[in-house]
């Protein structure tokens, strides 16, 4: 097969999304030399080094100043040049291509929960909807997803979205796994405390960091504080404002967004906490499950499905819970060793391989598909 992959988040683009782009592209790379690949990569990064060089793999530098527009119209011509057999493209799909048309919808929360959306992004990711129903295949990332996509018919055909769950990267381990010099210069550099809360995600009212920051004053522990990884984001939180009602502003730090050292900012935690209102996935629980941290996650949409056994379950309107599973971690050494030993096992079942290979027998079902 001559596969085409959209890549254009590899080396920029959203944070969860470029992980994801990378996870995904390096695996099947990885595993995969008996078919021909064809890697769009953005324009700006001319300069940047791909990280699988392979005789099997063709570099092709596209125009992303929007990823809508460059799909539905750009990526197409290159589908035609280079006659591709099947092209996988990140949401948006084209009815224009040559060959089958795979879309990863990565999500479509904006349909089921717009309150946490602006008109803006609403607007954008309205074609999502009807340019699916185009596409040859969908694949998504859970099957809490899949149940969404059905609901609000991207496709009619349950056979027709494929699950491929996320996968952690093996940087992602626990702490004494790591080079004690790598540890103490991350610490260092982010000054992070001996002991904390930890959170990863976008700073936005989906991911309800009002609440869990309404949970710090809660908790038994007076003094563990609560490390924020993340930069603000459209529809942002009201987190300064809640920090300043509630007087914990000593007791909580801002790293901003991280990706480089963000697997030993995990390792280095004691417990993460993710109180999100709704997800596709989950990927910081599970890393945090990785890197041997008991995570405290939402009941709902996709976490339970994710975190399994080794979740602390709460309802994200209860600070009180927050603060209550949180506690429990704290001050219960034996519930601690088993959820971090669950954690640990429930992450090793979501590897980028087996992303990759789900992908790969996707696109092969396309191309056997001759309708």
């Amino acid at each position: 097969m001559k596969i085409g992959i959209d890549a254009k988040w590899y080396f920029e683009g959203p944070p969860s999304g470029k992980r994801v782009i990378r996870g995904l592209v390096d695996s099947m790379l990885a595993i995969d030399d008996s078919n021909e690949y064809y890697i769009f990569l953005n324009c700006k990064h001319k300069t940047s080094a791909f990280a699988l060089p392979r005789k099997n793999v063709n570099i092709c530098y596209v125009w992303a100043g929007n990823n809508l527009l460059s799909n539905v119209f750009i990526l197409p011509l290159y589908s035609h040049r280079y006659q591709l057999d099947v092209i996988l493209y990140q949401n948006f799909v084209s009815p224009f291509g040559h060959g089958k048309a795979v879309a990863y919808v990565h999500d479509v929360l904006f349909l089921s929960n717009p309150e946490y959306y602006t008109i803006y992004e609403r607007i954008y990711l309205s074609p999502l909807k009807f340019l699916s129903r185009k596409a040859d295949a969908i694949m998504t990332v859970s099957e809490e997803e899949k149940k969404r996509l059905l609901q609000f018919k991207l496709s009619d055909d349950p056979a027709k979205i494929v699950v491929a769950y996320h996968g952690v990267d093996k940087g992602f381990v626990p702490r004494e796994m790591l080079p004690s010099e790598l540890v103490l210069q991350v610490v260092n550099r982010f000054d992070l405390p001996d002991k904390f809360i930890l959170f990863v995600g976008r700073l936005n009212l989906r991911k309800n960091v009002d609440n869990l920051l309404r949970a710090i004053p809660l908790l038994q522990n007076k003094e563990i504080p609560l490390v924020i990884v993340g930069a603000d984001d459209w529809k942002k939180s009201n987190h300064l404002d809640v920090i300043k009602e509630l007087g914990i502003g000593r007791r909580v730090h801002f790293t901003g967004a991280v990706f480089k050292e963000l697997s030993v900012i995990y390792s280095c935690a004691t417990v993460f906490c993710f109180p999100s209102y709704a997800e596709s996935f989950g990927l910081p629980p599970l890393e945090a499950m990785a890197c041997g941290i008991p995570v405290v996650v939402s009941r709902t949409t996709s976490l339970p499905e994710v975190c399994g056994e080794a979740g602390n379950y709460i309802s994200p309107d209860r600070p009180e819970e927050i603060a209550s599973a949180v506690d429990s971690l704290l001050s219960n050494e034996q519930l601690y060793k088993e959820k971090k030993q669950l954690g640990l096992r429930q992450a090793k079942k979501f590897t980028w391989d087996r992303a990759a290979r789900t992908t790969i027998e996707c696109m092969k079902s396309c191309l056997m598909n001759k309708s």
